[in-house]
């Protein structure tokens, strides 16, 4: 949706061209986008190790929630070494929203793996 109104809109593109190099000058941009890939494979390998762990006990739903943890931690992973703010002028939006979302799915995939039992 940002990266539509950049194309449609010239307010929000001079918007998206402003804040690239506010923050390309700011902030140490490949440094954060390798720690914060680095951060989430971690974290995704540390769901997946405790979910192979207690795989017998758990609900089916549980595998479903890992397998789009996964989806989305490659999604990611590709969007943030595949493109640049140079060809996609919303790079930065998307890759925090992406994020976000690979995190908070992480997130309720841990609670999933810790709380979604069988109930005998």
């Amino acid at each position: 949706m940002v990266n539509y109104f950049t194309h449609k809109k010239m307010g929000m593109l001079r918007h998206v061209i402003h804040k690239n190099y506010v923050w390309e000058n700011t902030y140490p941009i490949a440094t954060i986008q390798y720690i914060s890939v680095i951060i989430i494979i971690v974290l995704m390998l540390l769901v997946l190790t405790l979910y192979m762990k207690r795989k017998s006990m758990l609900k089916k739903i549980v595998t479903i929630m890992n397998v789009v943890m996964v989806i989305l931690v490659l999604l990611f992973i590709g969007f943030t070494f595949v493109y640049s703010a140079e060809e996609v002028r919303a790079f930065y939006y998307i890759s925090v929203m992406l994020g976000v979302v690979t995190l908070i799915q992480i997130i309720k995939t841990f609670i999933g793996v810790m709380v979604c039992k069988h109930e005998n």
